[in-house]
């Protein structure tokens, strides 16, 4: 995932429902599995203490709030999280101005870093969206594309999240997204991804009870067929862009294919993310809720 990367959490604006609907799914599925778990699959929707509030968008930006999925002492939540870590010794009063860039989390360095070693034992979670959005540098033309699961299926990603208490207000959860080295499937457009997570993984990579080095083993890397992507506009490098177009496949303009022939579109592209967040009468009755993007 590169530095200006943004996620695609929805299509339809103050709809939040259809998220919840989705990771109850993906429980089902990890029960299908045979997943060992001492909690119940189905999330509780919260709201974020500090009155974040998450936006369904097709084009979100880090320092946005999107849902996370986390454990919290038995039962599995889905709240708004702002995207970026923000280091517990900033004083705020801002949780955004602390100056450093925290939307990403290098596998890597995350067992010595002194901003994120501390979330990965007792603070790993889940980001739940529809796909993100990465740029291909070749031949000095920029291309977006769209990076998604076949299907309309929510992709999972691991990441790391904590709790930043320096303000004079509620506290502010607040998460990054653990990106490591692509492998063959993704490396073609850039040489760092999110790491993935399946439903399967959720109550082991939740479970505070495992040991970071045992969590970290479990991310395995994509395999053939599993992700999808096509081209899209260059319009979602502006997040004042929020159509539905930008989510559509696009032909790279005349001057970008005289530049570089070769255009990767996956076989999967088309029938994208259809049926995205529902609003459900029983949200009002406290039912629980559910998350698009480019990394």
């Amino acid at each position: 995932m590169g530095t200006d990367n943004k996620l695609l959490g929805g299509k339809a604006s103050g709809d939040t429902a259809g998220q919840q609907e989705k990771v109850v799914e993906a429980g089902n599925e990890a029960e299908e599995e045979g997943s060992d778990t001492s909690s119940t699959l189905v999330p509780v929707w919260t709201e974020a203490p500090c009155g974040g509030q998450y936006f369904p968008s097709t084009n979100i930006p880090p320092t946005s709030y999107t849902p996370i999925l986390y454990k919290s002492s038995d039962q599995l939540v889905l709240q708004p999280m702002l995207w970026g870590l923000v280091p517990s010794w900033h004083a705020g009063p801002d949780p955004k101005s602390h100056g450093l860039t925290t939307n990403n989390c290098r596998l890597e360095n995350v067992m010595t870093s002194k901003l994120y070693k501390p979330s990965l034992a007792k603070g790993r979670c889940v980001v739940v969206c529809e796909g993100f959005y990465e740029w291909e540098r070749s031949g000095g033309v920029k291309q977006p594309y769209l990076v998604y699961r076949p299907g309309g299926e929510v992709l999972y990603m691991a990441g790391l999240y904590s709790v930043w208490r320096g303000g004079e207000g509620a506290p502010v959860y607040n998460y990054t997204i653990i990106t490591r080295e692509s492998n063959n499937i993704l490396s073609w457009l850039h040489h760092r991804m999110p790491a993935f997570l399946s439903p399967h993984q959720f109550s082991a990579w939740l479970n505070p009870l495992t040991p970071p080095t045992k969590a970290l083993a479990m991310l395995a890397l994509p395999k053939e067929g599993e992700l999808a992507w096509h081209t899209v506009s260059k319009e979602v490098g502006n997040v004042r862009n929020q159509g539905m177009d930008l989510m559509k496949q696009v032909e790279p303009c005349m001057d970008d294919v005289k530049k570089k022939k070769d255009v990767k579109v996956s076989s999967a592209s088309k029938g994208i993310m259809s049926n995205w967040l529902k609003r459900s009468i029983t949200e009002k009755e406290g039912g629980e809720k559910k998350m698009k993007s480019n990394m």
